[in-house]
């Protein structure tokens, strides 16, 4: 599905479609109708040629060539860093390792983030944001990557951020090491739970939010916790998930595979060889017959791989963004539908010629139509705290 990303009047439509209007104190719920706003297209990324995509290098130069892209993908981030974080805001990151615990077998790292003025013992934050980071499953990190984001989600809503340190797909030595960056997410989202608002001196309320194949990952975390969770239901801490242009359908959704080369700064075969690379790396177990069985899953469509095709019963209100111009489309799409008949409250909101990274990197990050998009994904959070 590929919805027009252009304008006669060179202003671009941001459609928001709420189907049920609700507080996070109350249960009653008014029907509205979707509505539509106006602000000037977003700019448009240059194509690249052919030869300089990812999925060409890899696939022409292979593992090596990745870990040369991986490089210099970090060597842009800590430039990034030093650009845009403020010496005095780097006293408010700091790093923790968190062990494995009877639940959850992975150990983790993650980066946390805090507000300018630190809270005393008579005034706690008002939560905590469990945060998940994009990069293809390839590369990013919890600190150079989102720094500047990180901090202002924490200004913004005043909560503690919880950013994920997890495994990528490019940095394992295969020896012996195990890629589950699900069951790293996972351990977030215990700590966070059992010692996370005592230690960080914030109130029980949590939300969760993740872009690109962070909000695959937070996802298919969410649903573990729910499954082993009594009643196959989320503790009612947590409020709401932020899913931002996520990668849900790892088969390739129609949008992914009908884009081909077309689409900037990501295309359609961009996304599908991040897929597989993904894929070829997890490690699962496919119990689908019951007996475990030690099979290492193949169907891309199994709910374990692509949260599309999950049970997504019981969980938080969700806000799904997406630009029109993202080869992810549809998976926001087809997505936000499941997470609506499976009875959940979902908010959908669609940005005219946005493409993969609005209001997050690349050229439409800080476009108006970009700042609106992030603008609006911390509104959405804020209301639930």
């Amino acid at each position: 599905m590929k919805m027009s990303s252009t304008s006669n009047s060179h202003q671009g439509r941001i459609w928001t479609h709420r189907p049920f209007e609700i507080t996070p104190s109350s249960t009653t719920k008014t029907t509205t109708n979707p509505s539509i706003s106006h602000c000037p297209l977003p700019t448009k990324t240059p194509t690249p040629p052919l030869e300089n995509r990812f999925h060409s290098v890899y696939q022409s130069e292979g593992s090596e060539a990745l870990a040369q892209l991986c490089q210099s993908k970090q060597e842009f981030y800590k430039t990034q860093f030093s650009a845009r974080v403020a010496t005095e805001d780097a006293d408010r990151i700091r790093k923790l390792k968190l062990q494995s615990s009877s639940i959850s077998r992975e150990e983790a790292e993650v980066t946390i983030y805090l507000p300018k003025s630190k809270p005393d013992d008579a005034k706690k934050l008002h939560g905590i944001c469990l945060h998940v980071h994009g990069g293809g499953w390839i590369w990013g990190d919890s600190q150079y990557q989102v720094a500047h984001r990180c901090l202002e989600m924490t200004e913004m809503m005043n909560v503690a951020v919880v950013s994920v340190e997890y495994s990528l797909a490019s940095t394992l030595s295969g020896n012996g090491q195990i890629f589950d960056p699900v069951s790293e997410v996972e351990s977030a989202i215990d700590w966070i739970e059992n010692t996370g608002a005592d230690e960080l001196n914030t109130k029980s309320v949590f939300v969760a939010s993740g872009e690109s194949s962070g909000a695959h990952l937070l996802l298919l975390s969410m649903l573990k916790r729910r499954d082993r969770a009594e009643g196959m239901t989320l503790p009612s801490t947590w409020k709401c998930l932020n899913l931002v242009y996520g990668f849900y359908d790892l088969s390739g959704s129609p949008s992914v595979r009908a884009d081909g080369n077309d689409s900037s700064p990501m295309c359609g075969n961009e996304l599908l060889c991040m897929a597989d690379l993904y894929c070829e790396k997890i490690l699962q177990v496919d119990d689908r017959g019951g007996d475990g069985g030690g099979a290492k899953i193949t169907d891309r469509q199994h709910p374990s791989i692509s949260p599309m095709y999950a049970n997504l019963c019981n969980l938080p209100p969700a806000l799904i963004s997406v630009g029109t111009a993202d080869p992810l489309l549809d998976d926001s799409l087809f997505l936000a539908s499941r997470y609506s008949l499976c009875g959940n409250d979902v908010e959908t909101v669609l940005y005219e010629g946005g493409e993969h990274g609005i209001g997050h990197f690349g050229l439409q990050e800080d476009d108006e139509m970009g700042r609106r998009a992030r603008e609006h994904t911390l509104q959405f959070m804020k209301r639930y705290i």
